[in-house]
């Protein structure tokens, strides 16, 4: 029988889950602190063949920032504008997983996507996505024509409108298609008069303070670089609605309200919590030090004595810890250098850095799903932040998707191929003979087949043989099984623009790539995966060998001449495996559960199966139970070969195959080569996804510089154990070693 996989979401799960549901959406209605996120870290997003993709992801609290209890697993994917690149499975410690991807040489020049989330997260439509850019040298790559592209201008407010008679601060995005531009011009009334001049900077924005008046239009006019002028209106205005200015300095923040201000709350929270309230009875501005509010991105927000939402915007009082000011290293030479830390959880990088990559997603601006530039002050991330929604869904009623809060879970139908056969309390068993155990879970199913299961495999990578089957062979059934990853994601796929000035920096980097390949060994791990699953049944009391016994043309036989403990029935010509109670004061009333490989199989079909196939038959002479599945005795058959020998299982049977959690690093990356007569070509000195800090105070990071000189940075991205952010970017100038000889 076919696998056949469909997307299968249902509000009504299995009665034994049925308690753990209502607590769930029970802690949905009394508090906010149940979805998770996922940061995403990686040490580049613009990477060439050649090169490798290295991962470090968070699955924290939404809320708190602090590490997630709820899920145990997270799933990642690599998707480009062809299709998914690949699938992976990781097992959270601590809410941390890391990975990598060597960019192979077939790979096309594109926009891709690394997306993380968990299966809980799916309930919430919550999906982490990280941009990245691969380009292939060694591929023709023709860049879209730019020049068909509009130039366009974005406005926005605080409150997302622009108020009549009011000074409001209206924030601008200049950009062609994805880039942004660097223009000037004016805003003029309709009139012709001129308000304010205007410039944007290298990202595109740019800020202006207009008083407009209600039924008026207003338009900005932005001057072409090759001569003449584009125009764009701008909104236009009400005269109802609240509005607010942000403005900032050093030590303070001030927050001026302006419009239809008639009473109400403004709120300052963080973290769910609401670190500051005043009253608004006027326009008159509140004035707040920094030193009062936490160092984080905050949400600000206005309610009126209604107790109706004006706005909620970030507001911030953190900004990256950038030190401009290089520190100086030679080449091909040890390093230390010295950070102050909080105790918590990073991820460090020592990357080189390139005029024209791309910003870097930073955890300090992550949870409202922020990827804003470098080198930005106060007012500037205040400016850019503007063209960002806050995430505000609503919390769902009910839940389609359990957290795998301890083991993986694997979700899915019974169906019945006849009409009249029930589908309702039926035990379905998923053995895993990939994993080399007696590796086995149930479930039972509800009233329309519905089933859950529980199950553990050993970490490593890859597809692990499974198979689901219902133990009752009276009746026809089939199986469907969902996938716990999503089938579609919203990405934009918008082109890859490659201008002249990064050819020679591709060129560059294309050599270097070549000579790290060339010279560089990976370490190798002969040792095998330690298999730390306990198996699903051990207490055999009986154990035969095949080979040690005379072997007979049936399997019959077998039991017939030498094992003692089980025999073979026959009952209206159908045969059957019968295990003898060993107690005389408890009497079988069951069937015994019979095993190919861990497989439940049916016995009059195994029974005519070859004798010659079979290494070894366990044999347990009790009641077994199996979760909700109940046997008088277990006889349990291995194959030689240990993958069903060739028996086919005619019915109620589903093989296929289940992607592992993968397996942990064997390294941190960025090793260097000792021998100085081979070319060290490193451009990733460090890459360190599990820096811990067991408490507060200076770290000491250490690395070996490469031969390669230029700019590189020291990148750390985390959180600290109260759920803080922390995003710090060192800069570093790596020159030639000095001939010490004298």
């Amino acid at each position: 029988m076919g696998m056949n996989i469909t997307h299968i979401r249902t509000n009504r799960f299995l009665a034994i889950i049925t308690l753990f549901l209502v607590a769930s959406i029970n802690t949905i209605a009394q508090t906010e602190n149940v979805r998770e996120r996922v940061f995403i870290d990686v040490n580049t997003h613009d990477l060439l063949v050649g090169e490798t993709l290295q991962y470090s992801t968070f699955c924290l609290s939404n809320t708190t920032n602090k590490p997630s209890a709820l899920s145990k697993y997270l799933y990642v994917e690599l998707i480009g504008e062809g299709g998914v690149v690949f699938q992976r499975k990781h097992q959270l410690e601590n809410g941390k997983a890391s990975g990598e991807f060597f960019i192979p040489s077939n790979i096309e020049t594109g926009k891709y996507y690394l997306v993380a989330y968990t299966r809980w997260m799916r309930n919430f439509d919550d999906v982490t996505q990280a941009p990245l850019i691969f380009i292939n040298p060694y591929k023709g790559h023709t860049n879209a024509d730019a020049l068909t592209e509009d130039v366009t201008v974005d406005f926005n407010t605080v409150s997302g409108v622009l108020i009549a008679n009011a000074a409001n601060n209206v924030v601008f995005k200049v950009s062609q298609g994805n880039k942004p531009l660097i223009r000037k011009g004016r805003v003029i009334s309709e009139d012709g008069k001129q308000i304010v001049d205007i410039n944007s900077d290298a990202n595109g924005f740019g800020a202006f303070e207009i008083t407009p008046e209600k039924g008026k239009s207003y338009q900005m006019l932005i001057e072409n670089p090759e001569g003449g002028f584009k125009f764009f209106n701008l909104p236009s205005a009400t005269d109802t609605g609240v509005g607010l200015n942000i403005l900032h300095s050093n030590a303070e923040i001030e927050l001026k309200p302006y419009g239809d201000v008639k009473g109400g709350r403004l709120y300052i929270e963080q973290q769910g919590n609401v670190v500051l309230e005043r009253d608004v009875q006027s326009t008159y501005p509140i004035r707040i030090k920094r030193t009062e509010l936490p160092q984080d991105v905050l949400r600000v927000s206005f309610k009126d004595n209604q107790g109706k939402l004006s706005y909620l915007v970030p507001l911030f009082n953190t900004k990256l810890g950038l030190e401009t000011s290089p520190t100086i290293l030679e080449t091909r030479s040890p390093a230390v250098i010295e950070q102050q830390l909080a105790k918590g959880n990073y991820t460090v990088s020592i990357r080189k850095s390139f005029g024209n990559q791309t910003p870097q997603m930073h955890a300090a601006f992550s949870k409202e799903g922020l990827s804003l530039p470098e080198n930005l002050d106060y007012t500037e991330l205040q400016n850019a932040a503007s063209f960002y929604q806050i995430d505000e869904k609503e919390l769902p009623t009910s839940i389609s998707f359990l957290p795998e809060y301890r083991y993986q879970l694997l979700e899915g139908v019974l169906k019945a191929e006849s009409g009249s056969a029930s589908v309702e309390n039926k035990n379905v068993i998923l053995s895993l003979t990939g994993e080399k155990i007696l590796n086995m879970s149930v479930a039972r199913t509800d009233s329309e087949g519905r089933f859950l299961l529980e199950y553990q495999t050993m970490n490593r990578g890859k597809q692990t043989d499974a198979h689901l089957t219902m133990p009752e062979f009276e009746s026809e059934y089939s199986f469907e099984i969902s996938d716990n990853f999503k089938k579609q994601h919203q990405l934009d796929f918008s082109p890859v623009i490659i201008d002249t000035a990064q050819l020679a920096e591709i060129r560059e980097r294309s050599i270097i790539s070549q000579l790290e390949n060339a010279y560089f060994t990976p370490l190798i791990d002969s040792s095998e995966i330690e298999n730390n699953i306990l198996p699903t049944m051990n207490a055999f009391n009986a154990h035969y060998e095949f080979d040690d016994y005379v072997r007979f043309r049936t399997l019959k036989e077998h039991l017939v001449e030498y094992i003692s403990v089980a025999g073979v029935r026959e009952k209206r010509g159908v045969k059957r495996f019968v295990v003898y109670d060993l107690d005389s004061n408890f009497d079988f009333e069951l069937e015994s559960l019979v095993l190919l490989d861990g497989v439940p199989v049916h016995a009059p079909d195994l029974l005519e199966f070859s004798p010659y196939r079979i290494k070894s038959v366990d044999i347990a002479n009790k009641r077994y139970f199996l979760g909700s599945y109940i046997a008088d005795g277990v006889l349990s058959f291995k194959t030689i070969e240990g993958n069903l020998g060739g028996f086919e299982i005619k019915n109620n049977h589903m093989a296929f195959g289940l992607l592992t959690p993968e397996a942990e690093p064997k390294t941190a990356g960025g090793n260097p080569i000792e021998d100085l007569r081979i070319p060290d070509a490193r451009i990733q000195l460090l890459w360190a996804p599990e820096y811990e800090v067991a408490e507060d105070g200076v770290e000491q990071i250490q690395f070996n510089t490469s031969d390669v000189e230029g700019d590189f940075e020291l990148v750390i991205e985390g959180f600290t154990e109260d759920g803080m952010p922390v995003s710090i970017i060192k800069k570093i100038k790596v020159k030639e070693r000095t001939n010490e000889k004298g």
